[in-house]
């Protein structure tokens, strides 16, 4: 089975066999919500941008033995042109996205977050974020106990609307506000044994903490990693001081803007679920996409 994340910044893909062991996995950066918050489309160039990348993916890994679950978020949600873009992948790769709700964006992602963090040795209650290029959740799961709260705002479509700090707070003051209604679901935020923090920004930002470059990033050391809001705040300031050439090398082509930006939401929404520091753990969507699908 394969599972396919299209997020708003990023397509992953992920091979299992029957017995849930990992064939292969691979990643893109598409920047699907580009100027999304400007047209309210997703645009040709970003779907020919995740076309390529599936097709890419399709030379390396064979598809065609393999059933293919396929999720799109939030991008597609907020798009005026969904249905055509979705029916231009189709034709274009032969693949079916489901549009899937932030609630079972946001559940997914818990479950598989949590069953990593399980396995490092952590012990539910957990509660997961995630920051993505055009949402974010941040979500409580406990066994069956299950609250999220969704934003629709993400480093994609913030990186685009704020040009500098002061609008960037602005808009996050907004954003963050819905976080109240979230606490509100939960009795007590401090009783989960550990904040998870998933996607890209968080795994990068601990991979550089760690002495990893886009390059030599590796799971394995990253899943577990603890960062903290000063850490955070240090790497940020280590990657606006970067030429385009070495921040390209720590945090990939086209994304040393994006991580930049979120490094900031990342830390806001630390500091609004009154925490001081995260877990990291790379599993996210994709993973839980498969986990859904096998379960089935």
């Amino acid at each position: 089975m394969i599972a396919i994340d299209l997020g708003s910044n990023t397509i992953r893909f992920l091979a299992l066999d029957e017995n849930a062991n990992a064939l292969w996995g691979k990643q893109f950066v598409t920047r699907t919500a580009e100027n999304l918050a400007r047209s309210g489309e997703i645009g040709r160039k970003a779907l020919e941008r995740v076309a390529a990348a599936i097709s890419a993916a399709k030379a390396e890994f064979d598809f065609s033995p393999h059933k293919i679950v396929a999720v799109a978020t939030e991008a597609f949600r907020q798009a005026t042109n969904q249905k055509a873009a979705l029916e231009f992948l189709h034709d274009r790769c032969g693949v079916d996205f489901e549009v899937i709700s932030p609630c079972v964006e946001a559940k997914l992602t818990a479950i598989a977050a949590s069953q990593s963090a399980s396995q490092s040795g952590l012990k539910p209650p957990f509660i997961t974020l995630d920051i993505g290029g055009a949402s974010s959740e941040a979500a409580y799961i406990d066994g069956d106990i299950f609250r999220f709260v969704s934003l629709p705002i993400g480093i994609v479509t913030l990186a685009e609307r704020a040009f500098n700090d002061d609008e960037l707070h602005r808009f996050l003051d907004g954003a963050l506000s819905m976080v109240a209604d979230f606490e509100s679901q939960i009795a007590d935020l401090s009783a989960a044994n550990a904040l998870i923090a998933v996607s890209g920004v968080p795994t990068t930002l601990a991979a550089i903490k760690l002495g990893l470059t886009h390059e030599t990033y590796d799971k394995r050391i990253v899943n577990g990693a603890e960062l903290s809001l000063a850490e955070i705040a240090a790497t940020r300031k280590l990657l606006q001081s970067l030429n385009a050439r070495d921040l390209e090398r720590l945090t990939g082509k086209d994304r040393g803007d994006l991580m930049i930006t979120g490094a900031v939401m990342l830390a806001r929404f630390m500091r609004s679920l009154k925490y001081e520091s995260a877990k990291v753990f790379d599993e996210g969507l994709r993973e839980g996409v498969a986990i859904n699908a096998l379960s089935r």
